[in-house]
């Protein structure tokens, strides 16, 4: 039988169990993440200006605001070591 509903979207680890992320779990995922901004802010500014589509600066944001709860995720964690 066909399939007549798509998968749902993958879901993100890093905010459903951050609090069970190791302290090298959290900096791997946040370096994933900064591919992602990276990634993210050169297609902005590489971008025709009256082209740039402002959903990549909110999605800078995002990215950037994830990557410093993982950051400060790990740190914790380093601590309580």
């Amino acid at each position: 039988m066909k399939k007549l509903v798509p998968d749902p979207p993958f879901p993100i680890p890093y905010i459903a169990i951050i609090n069970d992320l190791t302290a090298e779990q959290a900096m791997a995922q946040a370096a994933k993440l900064m591919g992602s901004l990276v990634d993210t802010v050169h297609a902005y500014t590489t971008g025709d200006p009256e082209r740039r589509p402002a959903i990549l600066l909110d999605n800078a944001t995002i990215l950037s605001h994830l990557v410093i709860a993982l950051i400060n995720h790990a740190k914790s964690k380093r601590a309580e070591s």
